[in-house]
């Protein structure tokens, strides 16, 4: 499906950018760079989104291993397989700024970094209201002890290529490559949207930089 993205959070283009707590003001020169890098992002990307929403339990007993995915969708019957990307042109038009220009591509790549998450919160909203339910947060292959190898199962069931071209590389990269794939819990009517903690199941907790400087990748963090 196709998504219409508007607008980019600035603030969030300088948190990727720089990899640490936001000064405060945000200086003059980080927010025109990152405006700039956010209209070129905006002018090329090509949102689409996909979802299905299946039980629980079947995919706990085959695609969704690991103690740590059980936790979080710990008294979720069912649930949403969300895939969602920027489109090809994105990943050219940082491919094609690297050439030429290391610190313009930091910036781009900081946009598009905060424009998939922007897609993956909008669309993770507007599911809440239509179901009129409270999600938890998002969890991707990768997260805790929910290996990367589950990847090509999850793509398959989403039917990703298709849907929204959204592919494996042979190294088991997505492309492409600002994309996002990701599974939320719905919880029980009348419970409130949880909130966890990303750090604590994180496999890079230990040797993070941002971690130590006391930020957050944005992963679950909403």
């Amino acid at each position: 499906m196709l998504f219409s993205l508007k607008q980019i959070p600035i603030p969030e283009i300088v948190r990727y950018a720089l990899g640490t707590a936001l000064p405060s003001p945000i200086p003059q020169e980080f927010l025109s760079l990152a405006q700039n890098a956010a209209q070129e992002v905006l002018s090329c990307c090509q949102p689409k989104y996909h979802l299905v929403r299946y039980p629980v339990q079947p995919l706990l007993d085959s695609l969704l291993t690991g103690e740590d995915i059980r936790r979080h969708l710990s008294g979720c019957s069912d649930c949403v397989l969300l895939c969602a990307t920027l489109g090809s042109e994105v990943d050219a038009l940082i491919r094609r700024t690297q050439v030429t220009d290391m610190a313009k591509t930091l910036w781009l790549d900081a946009a598009a970094s905060a424009a998939i998450e922007q897609v993956c919160d909008e669309v993770q909203l507007d599911i809440a209201q239509r179901l009129e339910r409270s999600l938890t947060t998002r969890f991707s292959c990768g997260y805790g002890d929910l290996p990367l190898s589950a990847q090509p199962h999850f793509l398959s069931c989403l039917d990703a290529g298709r849907k929204i071209g959204l592919h494996l590389s042979p190294s088991g990269m997505l492309v492409p490559i600002k994309s996002v794939t990701a599974v939320i819990g719905i919880l029980p009517e009348g419970a409130a949207a949880s909130h966890s903690d990303s750090c604590s199941i994180c496999n890079l907790r230990e040797n993070c930089q941002l971690r130590r400087k006391g930020v957050f990748c944005g992963k679950d963090h909403q």
